[in-house]
């Protein structure tokens, strides 16, 4: 089973208020387990896609968006923060 690995730029879903590890991203598919990393601390947590990220303006060089919850496990200070992927699609 092969692994995609992509790495970008993540920050977080508007107007969620969910405590579950969720996502939108460019190219997974709905229902896919990712594993999303912190590139500057190592921390890491698994999210599931629950759909895909619009190509619009504010996303275009946004790699994935991540529930709140998410993010805060994570442990960055900031809105926008570098992340690899990893996932079978």
């Amino acid at each position: 089973m092969r692994r995609v690995t992509e790495s970008g730029l993540a920050t977080s879903i508007a107007n969620s208020n969910t405590d579950k590890y969720l996502a939108l991203h460019k190219t997974a598919a709905v229902g896919t387990i990712m594993q999303v990393r912190n590139i500057m601390n190592g921390q890491s947590v698994y999210v599931r896609v629950i759909g895909v990220l619009p190509n619009t303006g504010e996303n275009n060089n946004i790699l994935v968006r991540l529930s709140p919850r998410a993010v805060q496990r994570l442990a960055t200070p900031d809105a926008r923060f570098r992340v690899e992927t990893s996932y079978v699609p």
